[in-house]
């Protein structure tokens, strides 16, 4: 118990230690708890950068109502790989507009289904099913717009990749430590000598008891090969 809350400890420092080190502040864009300068203006970088679990989204939540307090509305920019997929879903209550800033995206809605290209726009009512997927061999860019905001809350529960790095290399050295303080497992010795002409091949404990015929039939053979001393005239 005091182990495993000593190393909980020191896991916790050392993910505190690298995500506050000049490798992880330099280009972060910001992505901490720190409050924007302003509510009515959003810089591109100050949004945190979240990707899906597959890797090939990533998402900015630029407006929500944890950027700008209370409201109805929700922007956000996404980034879709060749292969991105969102399979067909709805919003019940959500209204959602994309716009496409780069790139070509596919979008099905209901039973109409378009390939998207740069400046254009997309309109899904509510209660309307709807599917997303980059189906290019080039990256699609674009904005969605959510009204009353609420389905964004998905993009918040993806990973953080500066967060991801960071705890990667906390475990990482945290293993090291644990091993260092461990010791090596086993202490070896050197191999046994192999003594010449030694029966390697009899296991130990494999002995063969002789029958009686057996050993009567030696006693025999050696009694037969005893010379005798009797002379010849």
């Amino acid at each position: 118990m005091k182990s495993t809350l000593i190393k909980n400890i020191n896991y916790i420092l050392i993910t505190s230690l690298l995500l506050s080190s000049p490798l992880f502040a330099k280009n972060n864009n910001k992505q901490t708890a720190e409050e924007p300068k302003s509510h009515n203006f959003i810089a591109f970088d100050d949004a945190v950068y979240n990707t899906s679990p597959d890797k090939r989204i990533g998402a900015k939540i630029l407006v929500d109502t944890n950027r700008v307090g209370p409201s109805i509305a929700a922007m956000t920019h996404l980034t879709y790989l060749p292969g991105a997929h969102v399979t067909s879903h709805r919003h019940v209550y959500v209204t959602e507009i994309i716009y496409v800033l780069e790139g070509n995206l596919t979008v099905r809605i209901g039973t109409e289904t378009k390939i998207l290209g740069k400046d254009s726009t997309a309109f899904v009512p509510p209660k309307t099913f709807h599917e997303l997927m980059n189906d290019s061999a080039d990256v699609v860019k674009f904005l969605q717009y959510y009204s009353p905001s609420g389905a964004e809350e998905e993009y918040r529960n993806w990973e953080n990749p500066k967060t991801a790095e960071a705890k990667a290399q906390a475990e990482e050295i945290e293993k090291q430590i644990e091993q260092k303080n461990k010791g090596p497992e086993e202490i070896q010795g050197p191999a046994p000598l192999t003594v010449p002409g030694s029966p390697t091949s009899v296991k130990l404990g494999d002995v063969k008891m002789e029958s009686e015929d057996e050993s009567s039939k030696k006693k025999e053979l050696l009694l037969n090969l005893k010379p005798t001393s009797e002379k010849k005239e």
